[in-house]
């Protein structure tokens, strides 16, 4: 009877062991085919979507482009950002989640000509440009401190941040005059000649004069010769 037991419980330590054993394969086995179907992940970031596909379909993944974003660093369809991670560990046939760009946020520039240099201003840091280049020219037909030109044109769809290069006008060109000889010519005389030709009768002061008829002039500043521009004053000194 003691020989049976001592039988019986060998077999069941021997069965049990090779119970145990069996599991131990099944579960090792088990883990090298989960191993197996696993892969690294490619680096998509900086790809187009065309070389993602090519890359995502070599190591039996699948690509899904999760969203569009504008992306001031990154050229338009390239892959921005990726999930799961370059280099990482996914199982065969899975998706792997990319973020493609969009380029740049483009914005339209304004049309400047004839607003003022600071409204123009205001204008390009609304919409989040910048001003470039100021140059000024005289104009017969914009007034002064507007808008005559810019570059580039209106309309246009820029990157934000851009040059907007604007050229003002400093209104029309004063002419030049050399200041004639006055003294000896009659007041009245004078002062339609100035009026025609755009220099002002400035001060004028009466004084008696002997020899000379009433309404001569006799003294002037500037003197003659003096250069002039378009609208300045003369003073002149008159016989009472």
């Amino acid at each position: 009877m003691h020989r049976k037991l001592l039988s019986f419980f060998r077999l069941l330590f021997l069965a049990s062991i090779l119970i145990s054993a069996g599991f131990l394969s099944c579960l090792t086995a088990m883990r090298l085919a989960i191993r197996g179907s696993e892969v690294t992940v490619p680096d998509l970031v900086g790809k187009t979507i065309h070389e993602g596909v090519r890359q995502i379909s070599l190591s039996g993944l699948r690509l899904k482009v999760e969203s569009h974003r504008f992306d001031e660093r990154v050229a338009t369809d390239l892959v921005i950002s990726q999930s799961p991670s370059p280099y990482s560990k996914l199982k065969r046939s899975r998706n792997v989640r990319v973020i493609v760009s969009l380029g740049a946020k483009k914005v339209q520039v304004p049309d400047l000509k004839g607003e003022s240099l600071r409204a123009s201003q205001i204008a390009l840091l609304e919409r989040g440009l910048t001003l470039g280049a100021v140059s000024s020219v005289h104009s017969e037909s914009i007034e002064m401190d507007k808008i005559i030109s810019q570059d580039p044109l209106p309309q246009t769809r820029l990157a934000q941040s851009p040059l907007v290069n604007l050229l003002v006008s400093t209104g029309r060109k004063s002419r030049e005059y050399l200041m004639p000889e006055l003294t000896g010519s009659n007041l009245e005389e004078v002062s339609k000649i100035l009026e025609v030709s755009g220099l002002k009768l400035g001060a004028v002061s009466y004084h008696p004069l002997p020899g000379l008829l009433r309404g001569t002039i006799f003294r002037q500043n500037p003197p003659p010769g003096y250069k002039l521009v378009e609208g300045s004053s003369i003073d002149l000194e008159v016989c009472r």
